[in-house]
């Protein structure tokens, strides 16, 4: 067999579509699509409770910085479709969900501190732990901080995947903040779609600490 026949072979080969590779597909456009419609249904439940403009900056800050760093998490588990889609590297397009997504939590306690021109709203509270969980907006984003600011100088510290899954943690905090106290997720429908998103978010990081032990026991 000559080397052309012999690259054909691999290119029909590579070329092949699998059940499991379509499988995914259906799975990865089933997701896609559903976000989508969460993106326009909570832009809808927003717009039916307006405000004063800085209140409805921080709302609209809130949850599409929530949406934004669940969807660079949930990118992990997708990555040749982020980089079809996006059209670049997964990992530019990885970072450009998270930078999003945490300039957007960002904004929303500025937003809020600037209305009450009160800025204590950026200090975390620890204790007790009900109040820790309903604020814990604040400890989430200075976590994100550190993650991110580790992931920007990763090739500087060689554990920095492990300050990384702090993100993860973050997110929880976020999900608990929304549940508590967030007051667009008053709604059934938005407190369902939080707690999906948290247990998804659960599944990640299980599934990849998982395939972290598999290659340290190989």
């Amino acid at each position: 067999m000559s080397r052309g026949d012999t690259g054909k072979e691999i290119g029909n080969k590579q070329g092949k579509e699998t059940p499991g590779n379509r499988k995914k597909d259906q799975q990865f456009y089933l997701i896609y699509g559903i976000i989508v419609i969460i993106v326009l249904f909570i832009t809808y439940l927003i717009l039916q409770k307006p405000g004063e403009p800085l209140r409805m900056i921080a709302r609209f800050a809130a949850t599409f910085g929530y949406l934004a760093i669940f969807l660079s998490i949930l990118s992990s588990e997708y990555m040749a479709k982020m980089r079809k889609i996006s059209g670049m590297p997964f990992l530019r397009a990885h970072h450009n969900l998270a930078r999003i997504g945490v300039l957007l939590i960002l904004i929303h306690p500025l937003s809020l501190a600037l209305q009450a021109q009160d800025f204590t709203i950026f200090l975390p509270v620890l204790y007790p732990v009900e109040t820790f969980l309903a604020l814990g907006g604040r400890t989430a984003l200075y976590l994100f901080l550190l993650a991110a600011g580790i992931a920007l100088y990763r090739r500087k510290y060689r554990n920095w995947k492990k300050v990384h899954y702090l993100n993860y943690l973050a997110f929880l905090l976020v999900s608990a903040h929304a549940l508590m106290i967030g007051s667009d997720f008053k709604q059934d429908i938005m407190r369902i779609i939080a707690i999906i998103m948290a247990v998804t978010v659960t599944g990640i990081f299980i599934h990849k600490r998982i395939g972290v032990g598999k290659k340290i026991y190989k």
